[in-house]
């Protein structure tokens, strides 16, 4: 649903109190606390931006996926670049030229003005693998106005002692859950542990053509030595819709000599078809098969799933792929000197 006027003004007004607080003066992203929602249950886990003096805001990790993305990126333990990873809905308060046309439409609609450097407050929902965008759903605007009106009251009860934030027991965060009474939310504190993180499956591709793939087989003449392959999101976002996406790239070099041998491009959904499709045409092309498959992540061993089995492939896990790396780098030297 769309928010309606007065749901936005309450989301500005209390975007405009968080930011009086300045509660990134005592609280750091360390300090990560929950608001649950009293729609669904799920909890948004926060963190208070600022303390380092360059980004001003409340980042709001949704669920224990957005909870773990987080942890891994203040560990240093993410392996992608967060921007392709993340979950969360996020305030920041930017310059004026930093806004979004949408944004800037709808403070004028509501009247509001805002000020010098750093004043523009900016509400975008960052979501895997999509570009990030101004919130728009009643649903969001509602959660995060609740989410920063909670955020001021824990801000504000451990302003004097803020470590006692991350002193919970069990991997217990502090969390403010709410409870319905007489038509209103009363909110109360609870150290709540993170449910269980559901394993999310990678998908497959869909079934292949037995009869294809057995003409296949019987044309094979031979071993092509190592191919490595490996998926990840390309850098250039795509606009197709209301939301820019990053494409998925797929990228098949040979081992020994470093030829590229295949590369695809596609919307992470459409992937798994479009490695198995990449595939098969090498194959049917040079009637050869890898000796060994070298891949540096699950993502491919599931995608080509249906091939390693009739093909009996030989595939290994590794995180050295030097001749994609190779490639990546050439890829990079090209598009920069093209830019110059």
């Amino acid at each position: 649903m769309i928010p309606s006027i007065e749901q936005w003004k309450q989301l500005y007004e209390a975007a405009a109190e968080f930011k009086r607080v300045g509660c990134w003066e005592w609280l750091s992203n360390g300090h990560i606390f929950g608001v649950e929602n009293p729609v669904d249950g799920e909890i948004g886990y926060c963190c208070v931006m600022g303390n380092g003096g360059e980004m001003f805001g409340l980042a709001v990790y949704l669920g224990t996926a957005g909870l773990e993305t987080f942890v891994g990126m203040l560990t240093g333990e993410l392996d992608e670049d967060p921007l392709y990873s993340q979950h969360c809905l996020m305030l920041s308060f930017d310059d004026r030229k930093e806004l979004h046309p949408q944004e800037l439409k709808q403070i004028k609609e509501l009247g509001l003005s805002f000020r010098g450097a750093k004043t523009w407050p900016t509400f975008r929902e960052y979501e895997p693998g999509f570009v990030p965008w101004p919130i728009k759903s009643q649903e969001q605007v509602v959660f995060l106005t609740l989410v920063l009106q909670q955020a001021i009251e824990v801000a504000n009860e451990f302003k004097s002692n803020p470590d006692a934030l991350i002193e919970g027991e069990d991997e217990a965060f502090l969390t403010r859950v709410a409870m319905k009474s007489d038509g209103s939310l009363a909110w109360t504190s609870e150290w709540k542990q993170p449910r269980e993180l559901d394993d999310i499956p990678i998908p497959a591709a869909d079934p292949i053509d037995e009869f294809r793939l057995a003409k296949i087989k019987k044309s094979i003449q031979g071993s092509a030595g190592i191919w490595e392959m490996d998926c990840f999101f390309a850098p250039t976002p795509i606009k197709d819709g209301d939301k820019p996406y990053y494409p998925m790239m797929l990228m098949i070099v040979d081992q020994g000599s470093g030829q590229i041998l295949n590369i695809a491009l596609e919307e992470q959904s459409l992937m798994p078809n479009a490695a198995v499709a990449s595939f098969i045409n090498i194959v049917e092309q040079r009637g050869l098969l890898p000796l060994e498959i070298w891949a540096a992540n699950e993502q491919v061993f599931m995608y080509l799933s249906q091939l390693l089995k009739f093909f009996n492939l030989q595939v290994y896990l590794t995180l050295e792929l030097p001749a994609i790396e190779e490639a990546k780098e050439g890829m990079r030297e090209y598009f920069q000197s093209g830019m110059r």
